[in-house]
């Protein structure tokens, strides 16, 4: 049997809580404050390095909507920079057509051609036997629909 891997999106942890990534940024942050302390004067370096150490830690921690910084940036540029491709789609309206008036014959039955409850019992009774119990008044409506048919 295989193992099927779990948590492959997890990221490994190199030192307590952070990964690669996390040490890569902050390494990369202590570089440029680095070198901002060897060619700027003590006031300016504190000026700059607040700005520049709070967005090193932020592109290293901050995950708006489950992604990272880096990732969210870039999604940005390429919305502003990258051209629009506008797809036409067809709005589909539906449309009630009129109804056709159809003409309608009213014809009225006699009460001997109604049919009566007790017709209705009896044919239900028929049926839920399967046809083994039968009725002579079904046998009779039976006769009088064969007649009016032909």
């Amino acid at each position: 049997m295989q193992v099927v891997p779990q948590y492959i999106d997890v990221e490994d942890k190199i030192a307590g809580p952070l990964t690669w990534k996390h040490l890569g940024w902050m390494f990369g942050g202590a570089g440029i404050l680095l070198i901002a302390f060897t060619f700027l004067d003590k006031t300016t370096f504190f000026i700059v390095a607040i700005p520049i150490g709070l967005i090193t830690i932020a592109l290293a921690f901050y995950k708006p909507n489950g992604i990272p910084l880096v990732s969210f940036i870039g999604y940005g540029f390429t919305y502003i920079f990258h051209p629009r491709t506008y797809t036409w789609q067809r709005e589909v309206s539906i449309k009630k057509q009129p109804k056709k008036k159809e003409n309608i014959k009213i014809t009225t039955t006699s009460k001997k051609d109604q049919i009566t409850t007790d017709d209705i019992t009896a044919i239900a009774q028929t049926l839920d036997s399967g046809g083994r119990q039968r009725n002579e008044r079904i046998q009779e409506l039976i006769k009088e629909r064969m007649k009016k048919n032909k």
